[in-house]
């Protein structure tokens, strides 16, 4: 047995395993889920009045929470039209549905046929308002709203390079510990 080899051996095992186990790796993995708030059943809106619909929608802590509203007008005959479509919370109702001066409404556009997105950052309810009291025609709305979330979420492995780099030196310091276990010492007679 060759004594400084098993020592030297045993210093490489340890200080390899030793690196592998120190060195992380970080990993950042975005999340993101999607849930469906509204269908998209249709909507019939006379002319001269307005169509509201109410949506109780929980919100995901430490997550970015973002509701995107599809909104597409048509007349009967199924031509294009546009329409007034207002999103509120429930306390802010009295100040956006007011018809002089409306405020504090979250979303309160003439819309055609679009694609909406609103952060959220409360759970609450949610009311969209569909407005067709300035016409003098029906208006069909199709709809659908869905809550997105996304956040990113980290992981820490020992997968890097460097961590290979280290349990290659331990693999090396397991063999010098086996050459010096299995080496024969030589002694001179003299």
């Amino acid at each position: 047995m060759k004594f400084t080899a098993v020592l030297l051996g045993a210093v490489l095992v340890i200080g390899g395993l030793l690196a592998y186990s120190v060195i992380p790796n970080v990993h950042t993995i975005p999340v993101q889920s999607s849930l469906l708030l509204a269908s998209p059943l249709p909507i019939v809106v006379r002319p001269g009045f307005q169509a509201e619909t109410q949506q109780n929608i929980t919100i995901l802590p430490d997550r970015s929470n973002e509701m995107i509203i599809n909104v597409t007008a048509a007349l009967d005959s199924g031509s294009p039209s546009s329409i007034n479509f207002k999103l509120f919370t429930g306390s802010q109702m009295s100040s956006c549905t007011n018809d002089t001066n409306p405020s504090g409404c979250l979303v309160n556009e003439i819309v055609s046929n679009e694609t909406i997105r609103v952060p959220l950052n409360a759970s609450t309810t949610y009311y969209f308002v569909f407005d067709n009291k300035d016409s003098s025609s029906s208006r069909i709305v199709l709809f659908s709203a869905s809550l997105f979330t996304s956040s990113v979420e980290t992981m820490v492995a020992r997968d890097g390079e460097l961590n290979f780099v280290a349990l290659g030196f331990g693999g090396v310091g397991l063999l010098v510990v086996l050459y010096g276990v299995a080496a024969k010492t030589v002694i001179p007679w003299e």
